[in-house]
This record gives structure tokens, sequence and C-alpha cells, in this order.
């Protein structure tokens, strides 16, 4: 991994935020769940490699939300 870690998607739970980090991984992106600066609020910011946040939002973008 080279370059620089950035948010592709912010969640207010964990396990959503690790759902999204295991779907990534199946798609060969790397990616991890921190708590960042907003761990007061609660916020889970999921990160990528900066050359894979474009593809990360595209498959995020793709899961419906609950309710869809």
């Amino acid at each position: 991994m080279s370059g620089k870690l950035v948010t592709a998607a912010i969640y207010d739970n964990r396990p959503k935020a690790e759902v999204c980090v295991s779907m990534l991984a199946a798609y060969g992106i790397y990616a991890l769940a921190t708590h960042m600066s907003d761990s007061r609020l609660g916020l889970i910011h999921v990160q990528v490699v900066d050359s894979d946040v474009e593809a990360a939002k595209g498959l995020i973008g793709s899961v419906p939300e609950e309710g869809d």
C-alpha cells in the first residue's frame, strides 16, 4: 500500500462500517474503519488509499440503504 489514506464514507455505527470495509476488501480495495477526530460523536470513518477513493465511493454508492 502506498499513498495517503482518505475518507470514503462515514457511518454512525461500527457494524455498518465493518461491513463496508469487508465489501471493499472483497473487491481488492484496502480499507479500514477508524474513529478519527469524530469519536466523541460516535462517527466511524472508512478510509481507503487515495488512488482507490473513487472506486470505493462507487461501490459504496451501489449498496442499497436499509428499507430501500
